[in-house]
């Protein structure tokens, strides 16, 4: 299978996860994840920032202090970001060149996540950023996915993974979590009114509840560090004194008895 037809393919999922969001749920919950990554992108700086997916997170983007900005989809989302066409599995991107990559809900569905994780590591500068942003198993969300039969429809039929489990991923690739933030605690309730009414439950951010948020963000830093270059000592020519010891230069190190 060539990479653009893979590429097709796994976009499918993404798009209708998109379609979802355009929904009275999708719409209120996608406004928790703008929040969120408020809150992740203000303190992180670089020179390039890229996110992979389809989702619009113009306000979100729009706190990072990178100024260059790049979306990699095959649709126009916004006019303040750059659009890349490019497989998830298959970067179009110089390896160390991204400060921070932002990967929401691309994890869940797509069928090798460790591969997409491994492009976007390779992509990371050292002391370089990915935020993920997932659907939490442990939540209202992941209720529905595992009691009420909800997983052959929009946006449960993804993969849920846990953030303990995507940390024992990020340390095997060299990544230090550095920050979990949960938001969306309101139900799925397709009605506007009662969303409304439930907003109150979406400020429990910080209180003892959050790890039951519908979403989570992980903030990870690289901590990999790519090897220096040792070049061979310079090697200049001795000069010898008179009683033939050679003078001693600022690379001859003396031994201590």
């Amino acid at each position: 299978m060539s990479n653009y037809l893979r590429m097709v393919m796994q976009k499918q999922p993404q798009k209708r996860l998109a379609e979802w969001f355009q929904s009275v749920a999708g719409k209120h919950l996608l406004e928790q994840e703008n929040t969120l990554l408020i809150n992740g992108l203000d303190s992180l700086f670089g020179y390039h920032l890229v996110m992979l997916g389809l989702l619009d997170y113009e306000r979100g983007l729009a706190s990072s202090p990178i100024s260059h900005k790049v979306v990699m989809n095959d649709e126009d989302q916004s006019d303040s970001v750059l659009n890349l066409l490019g497989s998830q599995y298959h970067l179009p991107l110089r390896t160390d060149s991204v400060d921070v990559v932002v990967l929401p809900h691309l994890l869940e569905y797509c069928e090798q996540p460790h591969q997409v994780l491994r492009e976007v590591e390779r992509i990371t500068m050292p002391d370089g950023y990915i935020v993920i942003i997932g659907f939490n198993p442990v939540s209202c969300y992941g209720i529905c996915r595992a009691l009420l039969g909800f997983r052959h429809k929009m946006p449960w039929e993804g993969h849920y993974y846990h953030p303990v489990r995507l940390r024992d991923w990020m340390r095997l690739l060299g990544f230090e979590i550095v920050k979990i933030r949960y938001g969306g605690f309101a139900p799925p309730i397709p009605h506007e009114l009662t969303q409304q009414r439930l907003a109150f439950m979406n400020k429990a951010t910080d209180s003892f509840f959050a790890p039951l948020g519908s979403v989570y963000m992980i903030v990870a830093r690289n901590q990999t560090v790519t090897p220096n270059v040792v070049r061979a000592p310079w090697k200049g020519k001795r000069v010898k004194l008179d009683n033939g010891v050679a003078e001693p230069t600022t690379r001859m190190r003396t031994r201590s008895k």
